[in-house]
């Protein structure tokens, strides 16, 4: 019999093909299953358990500071440890959800250190419980103590040896809550018995508020050890270790799945390997059978595709040349224009009529020499194309600048057939260009060179003086509190203020000088070529002169002065840095002098800056080292010639340079932020020697203590003042504070609400050197002090040979009209003496009636002068 015919499905016998497709369903399934299994890990869900595990650590980090903090009384509230708890606990829950990807074993022994560190934290939050409990009763305590102290203290009938042992117990209790001195505890101890023994020999309420006070303190000294304890038991709780293992549990358990996933994706690549090249091998005998076929259409569609590509090519080009935004020419081998493209014909104004048959030469500018076309023509010979810059001119005669690219076209034999220009307007490159370097060497602002320019300027001025053998200088320039007008009126007000300085420093130099900005409000004039040092002085009284006039801004007409510091080249330094230096030195040198003015640079500017330098350093220590002293200069009575007061004046025993007077030492205490210390040193020390000129038996006068600008911005001056009368016992009526005009209109409203609280507590209240600050009458009256004080500027003015006092005689009349005392600082004759008199001042202070004193020379006055 014959056998049936073999079926055939797709061109293949159908056995084989069932077979082929069965081989290629296990395949895909095989490779499907480790597909899956080599991107089994999730890298969102590994990122999000990792960054849990981050905050989980940050979040009890924050909780053991928010202890800490709460402890140290840092924190009033529990807010903070209660967030950090719910933060903790939270972060805890969510990683229970344990990521799928991790094998099974890692899944348990993670869910383990979860739960050692839940039960850790259990057990610290049951203990942070009992501290906050504890903590609350001892806060509530420090809270009342002081109230309960002051009830004592203010008690009318207490006397201060009653009082005195209270509010030392409580000053040493306040300080052992944030101390913990073992030593300090046990003292506190024996003095809160002392205490006790002393409050039940008390009957009624002196016993009821005194019991208060010990009951809180024996609080403070009993709860103290137990949060302490409780503080280094929650901190000992080991949430940080824990959480750091199970970190660990799941980075070792990540590694492990990662492992395993790297394995499969081995296999994979392995089996995509090996189904590649059994694809590789099917498609070889697939196209066996059809690569003669495929061969003998290959040639005739190679040649429709030439075709086409030569068609393509040519519009391309020709769209290219029509439309490029570059100016293009052809030319024949003698260089005869024989094509252009619109792009040409906007740029220079020639159409291909115009110039047809021309060479290029019809765009020559001029600017370029006949050396430098023979150059690139040599080049384009040699190296078949040249690119540069060149200058050329429009059809309308203007002449502008491009970028120029020119290839030589080759023939079969080698030669040049025709020759192609490119080449693009870059006019507006050009301006940008020089915009930039414009920006980069000048100020935005006052359109002045910039630091930039300014050191190439001085550095080229002083090549040219030391050539000539002359002198060059540099004038460096700082405009007087400027500052204020940027804080008071605005930067935009700033702003033009320093564009009118810039013109008119331009105004008062040559042509040949140079006017830089050098930044904020400091500018820098060089001055070359100077026949002699001293004509830079004169260009300094001329700006000195200019720049103080005044200048009108908006609404607003200001007069701002300038300090100007000179340095010559080449006595004050041979090189750019040296002399702005030192220029900067001197300037800073015309401040100190008082400003508006010049002064040249000397060497000792820098040796006293050093100085400075120094004594602030020593000045440190200098009231630990008991060096800082007082003396006191008598004020006098113009209607009874006796000692009507005294001002305390601060002096500094160096133990180097003698005897200091305030104005040597003061300004670096200030910048040195001492001024405040030294002040309440000064505050006490005055009270505690008036007091004992009283307990002494004198008849008592005001003593006036000065008050810096830190002391009356920054501290709790009342409450020091309040504090210090307490302690010395002293009158209010005999500390007269003195504070100046310029410190009380920093800010008016608080300055009116700290001298009513003064005035409150009856102490006198003084302006010092009225007249020189804002001098404000509305100011004047509502600041309501007791006395005026004429500044020595103005007493100086009233001399013998018939200078005018008028100011003088006008403060005295306002003061009075105010109902305010005045005193006249500086007194020095007896013409001006005799002369406030005659205008009614009512006290006299200055050398004519004594000089500064230790407290031992007044007193010895004070007691000559007592009534027999």
């Amino acid at each position: 019999m014959r056998p049936p015919p073999e079926r055939f499905i797709l061109g293949v016998a159908r056995a084989r093909f069932l077979w082929t497709l069965a081989g290629i369903a296990l395949a895909a399934s095989v490779l499907s299953w480790l597909f899956l299994q080599a991107d089994a890990i999730d890298a969102r869900a590994h990122q999000l358990y990792s960054r849990e595990l981050r905050l989980l650590r940050q979040a009890d980090a924050e909780l053991n500071a928010a202890l800490l903090a709460s402890r140290v009384g840092l924190q009033l509230d529990f807010d903070s440890i209660v967030t950090a708890a719910a933060t903790l606990e939270s972060i805890t829950a969510s990683l229970e959800d344990v990521p799928a990807f991790l094998p099974g074993g890692d899944r348990r022994h993670l869910l383990e250190e979860i739960a050692s560190f839940r039960a850790a934290l259990a057990h610290k939050m049951r203990r942070i419980d009992l501290f906050k409990r504890e903590n609350a009763v001892l806060r509530n305590s420090l809270a009342y103590l002081p109230q309960a102290t002051d009830m004592v203290i203010d008690d009318p009938q207490a006397t201060v040896m009653e009082t005195r042992p209270v509010g030392i117990f409580v000053r040493g209790v306040m300080t052992h809550a944030h101390s913990g001195d073992p030593v300090l505890a046990g003292e506190l101890a024996a003095r809160l018995a002392a205490l006790e023994t002393r409050a039940a020999a008390l009957q009624g309420p002196a016993r009821q508020r005194l019991d208060s006070v010990l009951l809180h303190g024996r609080v403070v000294l009993e709860r103290k050890p137990v949060i302490d304890a409780l503080t280094r038991e929650i901190l000992a709780i080991p949430t940080a270790s824990l959480g750091e293992y199970l970190n660990l549990a799941y980075a070792l358990g990540y590694e492990r799945a990662s492992s395993h996933a790297h394995n499969y994706r081995a296999v994979l690549y392995v089996l995509a390997l090996v189904l590649a090249g059994w694809l590789a091998l099917t498609m070889l005998r697939v196209g066996r059978t059809s690569r003669e076929l495929a061969q003998a259409n290959r040639d005739l569609e190679e040649r429709v595709d030439a075709l086409h590509r030569a068609r393509d090519d040519l519009n391309l080009y020709a769209t290219v040349f029509t439309n490029a935004a570059e100016g293009m020419t052809i030319t024949d081998e003698r260089s005869r224009i024989i094509a252009v493209n619109p792009a040409f014909s906007q740029i220079t104004g020639y159409t291909l009529e115009d110039i047809a048959g021309s060479t290029p030469a019809v765009l020559g500018s001029g600017r370029q020499s006949a050396s430098f076309y023979r150059e690139m023509w040599a080049t384009l010979e040699r190296e078949g194309q040249w690119q540069g810059e060149i200058w050329n001119r429009r059809k309308d005669g203007e002449v502008y600048p491009e970028w120029l690219s020119i290839t030589a076209v080759r023939n079969a034999a080698g030669e040049s057939s025709h020759y192609i220009g490119i080449f693009s307007d870059i006019t507006d490159r050009k301006a940008a260009e020089a915009r930039i370097h414009h920006l980069a060497h000048h100020d935005a602002l006052t359109n002045l060179p910039n630091r930039t320019l300014l050191q190439d300027r001085l550095e080229q001025a002083i090549l040219q003086s030391r050539r000539n053998r002359r002198h060059a200088a540099v004038l460096f320039i700082d405009l007087d509190r400027f500052k204020l007008i940027n804080d008071t009126l605005g930067h935009d007000v700033g702003d033009g203020l320093l564009a009118q300085v810039a013109q008119r420093c331009l105004a008062c130099v040559r042509d040949t000088d140079t006017v830089a900005r050098q930044g904020g409000d400091e500018f820098v004039i060089v001055l070359p070529e100077l026949e002699q040092a001293q004509d830079a002085a004169m260009v300094a009284r001329k700006l000195v002169s200019e720049l103080g006039k005044p200048y009108l801004l908006g609404v607003h007409e200001l007069t701002v002065t300038a300090s100007v510091g000179i340095a010559i080249y080449p006595d004050d330094g041979r090189n750019a840095s040296m002399l702005l230096r030192n220029a900067d030195a001197a300037m800073y040198g015309a401040k100190s002098d008082g400003r508006n003015a010049y002064q040249f640079y000397s060497s000792e500017l820098n040796t006293a800056s050093l100085g400075e330098l120094l004594l602030e350093n020593q000045l440190r220590g200098a009231l630990d080292r008991g060096e800082l002293l007082l003396y006191y200069q008598p004020k006098v009575s113009a209607a009874s010639g006796r000692i009507d007061g005294a001002e305390a004046l601060l002096r500094w025993h160096h133990p180097e340079l003698g005897m200091l007077a305030p104005g040597r030492f003061v300004p670096a205490a200030e910048e040195a932020g001492l001024i405040v210390p030294i002040g309440e040193w000064v505050l006490r020390t005055a009270c505690r020697q008036l007091r004992a000129w009283l307990d002494a038996g004198i008849e008592p006068v005001s003593v006036a203590v000065n008050l810096s600008a830190q002391q009356f911005a920054h501290q709790d001056l009342v409450g020091l003042v309040e504090s210090v009368l307490a302690e010395t016992g002293l009158p209010a009526g005999l500390l007269e504070l003195e504070l100046t005009e310029t410190m009380l209109m920093r800010d008016v409203d608080r300055a009116t609400e700290v001298l009513s609280r003064l005035r409150a507590l009856g102490v006198r209240l003084s302006i010092d050197d009225f007249g020189t600050g804002y001098s404000s009458l509305a100011y004047l009256k509502r600041f309501e002090v007791d006395v005026l004080k004429i500044d020595r500027s103005f007493v100086h003015d009233i001399r013998s040979d018939g200078a005018d006092g008028k100011i003088a005689a006008a403060v005295i009349a306002l003061a009075h009209s105010l109902g305010q005392q005045v005193v006249a600082e500086g007194v020095e004759t007896e013409y001006q003496r005799d002369y406030l008199a005659r205008h009614r001042c009512d006290v006299f202070q200055g050398y004519l009636f004594g000089r500064p004193m230790p407290g031992e020379d007044l007193f010895a006055r004070l007691e000559a002068e007592q009534p027999a």
